[in-house]
């Protein structure tokens, strides 16, 4: 194992760059030596016609030497351009980073043998500068999608907010039309305010990285009290719920699984039509809590699937007033900092199953 290892290891570069800088300065100087050695032989043929004496050896020496020196260093000094010269492109990709370009590519040799995995440690350095470039390109997209995103989604309750007001500033109203222009006032600056607060959690969540499992939680019993609450935010929906939990205690973050199950229901509520079931089921199995929430909601298709998580995504553009599409961004941040997972299973006519997976130790 070792042995392969070690062959491995060796083939990760086609030739390591201590090698080949050492290759290059004694092929350059001795190259500079053997012309030097010729250039001074050739100058005692032609101007020198004494003895060669002890004296003269020494000073064809010094010669030699001088002259080695001399051509070496120029040839070094040449060659130099070519050595550095993929660091200065890095250096000017980098001052274009920090100009805020993270469009910037280095472009790579292809290597004519697929043995080894880089050329050299500047190439090896060159993909990861590609990665990386990559990488800050695609949070800065996302950075200015979610800019936009908050955008859209606060000046839409605040477009209506300034209009109802300005309508009710006029007067001219009857009583029930006021009373309706305030009913919506309510319900937009509720739709503002839920926002608000989901957008500080999101923000807490991504920053925090640390979760103290201290809680003792009556999972059935949490779930139902977040049905009550729940039936309280939504009055005019109604609800069949099924809950099949059993007894089950645990020990996590009381607060954030209260949020997961606040999510999903709320999920569940909004897309599931007038007087369908909700079924709720919980288990403990193999040290993990197992809960799932089946709704017989019309379903996501799959391509939507795959962006359910997607902050300020949502599937259905009648449910755009009633949510902002973090819910389940902030139920999949919450998995992942309890070191659990979330799985959607749906059909599109057949309703959808939101199973989450926490671990317990």
């Amino acid at each position: 194992m070792k042995n392969e290892d070690s062959k491995k290891e060796k083939r990760r570069y086609r030739m390591s760059l201590r090698l080949y800088y050492s290759l290059v300065s004694i092929t350059t100087l001795c190259s500079a030596c053997i012309f030097s050695f010729v250039l001074v032989l050739i100058g005692m043929k032609l101007f020198y016609h004494g003895a060669f004496t002890p004296q003269v050896a020494i000073i064809v020496c010094l010669l030699v030497c001088t002259l080695t020196m001399l051509f070496g260093g120029i040839m070094l000094w040449f060659g130099a351009i070519h050595l550095i010269k993929p660091i200065e492109e890095i250096t000017r990709a980098v001052k274009r980073i920090a100009g805020g370009d993270f469009t910037v590519h280095i472009d790579r040799k292809t290597k004519s043998s697929s043995e080894y995995e880089f050329t050299n440690e500047i190439d090896e350095l060159a993909r990861n500068f590609n990665t990386m470039t990559a990488e800050l390109n695609g949070m800065d997209y996302m950075r200015k999608d979610f800019m936009s995103n908050v955008s859209h989604e606060v000046k839409t309750p605040v477009a209506a907010i300034t209009g109802f007001s300005e309508i009710l500033m006029e007067g001219g109203l009857s009583p029930g039309e006021e009373q309706e222009y305030l009913m919506l006032v309510n319900k937009e600056s509720l739709r503002l305010s839920r926002l608000c607060e989901n957008m500080l959690r999101m923000s807490r969540l991504d920053y925090q990285q640390i979760v103290a499992k201290k809680d003792k939680i009556r999972v059935d019993e949490q779930i139902r009290k977040c049905i009550i609450m729940l039936s309280e935010k939504w009055p005019d929906k109604s609800r069949n719920y099924e809950v099949d939990c059993g007894n089950l205690l645990v020990i996590s973050d009381a607060d954030l699984l209260t949020q997961i199950w606040v999510n999903l229901l709320d999920n569940a509520i909004k897309y599931s039509p007038e007087d369908s079931s909700i079924w709720i089921t919980g288990k403990i199995e193999r040290n993990n809590l197992i809960v799932a929430i089946r709704d017989e909601g019309e379903g996501i298709s799959p391509e939507k699937q795959s962006k359910i998580f997607d902050k300020f995504y949502q599937c259905e553009e009648s449910h755009k007033k009633q949510g902002n599409g973090l819910g389940l961004s902030i139920v999949k941040r919450i998995m992942e900092l309890l070191g659990g997972s979330i799985t959607c299973i749906s059909e599109e006519g057949k309703g959808t199953i939101m199973e989450v997976k926490v671990p317990l130790l």
